[in-house]
């Protein structure tokens, strides 16, 4: 994420992109890139403060986001079950819960900017295979119930990473206020 330091606000239509994946590109970058301005300057103590036991932090929220990201691409994109290895790494952080305590790990934010950055990046060289009928095709999915379409599945993606977003705004001000509190 290196190169994303301020957001820009139009979608890029290469004439050589397939207008669907180029929109979803433009939305994934800029998704990213605001979460990863939201949180780019958090402490360690920040990343891993819980309002409460058992409440999430920041810095598990990156994780999910992160772990959501690579699912997504494994699963829908890939179209393939994740291997005994991915579901180790990955399970603790999408289904956070029980999970919340190993995840209170004591990385740095630049940790976390490399997870969410790898992921993406991965996510984003995934989208590169696809047409615009991989996004039409109506797929049966037993996450969403009825029947739904690889670009609604994207957009759930998105969605959910913003969010957690707003979750991790609420931490943020929880926090500021405990600070103030203790002062």
């Amino acid at each position: 994420m290196e190169e994303l330091k301020k957001r820009v606000f139009l979608v890029d239509f290469p004439d050589d992109l397939d207008h669907a994946i180029a929109y979803f590109r433009g939305i994934l970058r800029d998704t990213r890139l605001t979460t990863v301005l939201t949180v780019q300057n958090l402490t360690t103590i920040e990343l891993d403060w819980q309002f409460k036991e058992g409440w999430n932090t920041i810095g598990a929220l990156l994780s999910h986001i992160s772990a959501l990201q690579h699912y997504f691409r494994i699963i829908y994109i890939e179209k393939r079950a994740m291997t005994e290895e991915e579901n180790d790494s990955l399970i603790p952080a999408l289904d956070m819960g029980i999970h919340l305590p190993s995840l209170i790990s004591g990385k740095s934010i630049t940790d976390y900017l490399t997870e969410l950055n790898y992921s993406l990046e991965e996510f984003l060289e995934s989208l590169s295979t696809l047409t615009f009928e991989d996004f039409s095709e109506v797929l049966q999915n037993q996450d969403y119930g009825e029947c739904c379409n690889l670009a609604w599945i994207l957009f759930h993606m998105i969605e959910d990473e913003i969010y957690h977003r707003g979750q991790i705004s609420i931490i943020l001000k929880l926090l500021k206020e405990n600070e103030a509190w203790q002062k």
